[in-house]
């Protein structure tokens, strides 16, 4: 298996809805938030121009071992943590079905990064299970800070 490291978060948006009692039921803590409507401000709060046109909130989805540290592959195989968040997340189905419907989106955010080139296969149950809690998937994959990007073939 070829090393990587990852984090994972789970992101919501929503063009006018509250987002805070969504992310207290699942027990998580937004790491950043805030409501449509409310002024823009920067992380460190100063304020920014302007207003925020939909709701949005983010909270990572940590190990065991709660720290702001990406996981390594040898922590946890990423697909096994997928599923066991999918596990965790999936008695939530109803919660995470009505903020689609009524308009708001929901994804797993998933930052991959590797000196190396990387694989990994998403299981039909993990997209399934993904699917069934109309959760979207974004990946954000990035060579690892400090490397260089490995020459493309035939230059």
């Amino acid at each position: 298996m070829n090393p990587y490291r990852y984090r994972v978060a789970l992101r919501a948006t929503h063009p006018s809805a509250d987002l805070a009692p969504l992310f207290e039921e699942i027990g998580l803590r937004p790491s950043r938030a805030w409501r449509a409507g409310e002024p823009r401000r920067t992380e460190a709060g100063n304020r920014l121009e302007g207003v925020h046109r939909d709701s949005y909130a983010t909270a990572e989805l940590a190990g065991p071992a709660a720290d702001d540290v990406a996981r390594r592959w040898t922590d946890e195989p990423f697909e096994a943590f997928l599923r066991r968040q999918l596990d965790r997340l999936a008695p939530h189905q109803p919660a995470f079905q009505s903020l689609v419907r009524d308009g708001g989106r929901c994804e797993l955010a998933i930052g991959l990064s590797s000196a190396h080139p990387i694989s990994f296969d998403l299981s039909a149950w993990l997209c399934e299970a993904t699917a069934r809690l109309r959760l979207s998937l974004a990946f954000d994959i990035q060579p690892d800070a400090g490397e260089r990007p490995r020459e493309t073939l035939g230059r």
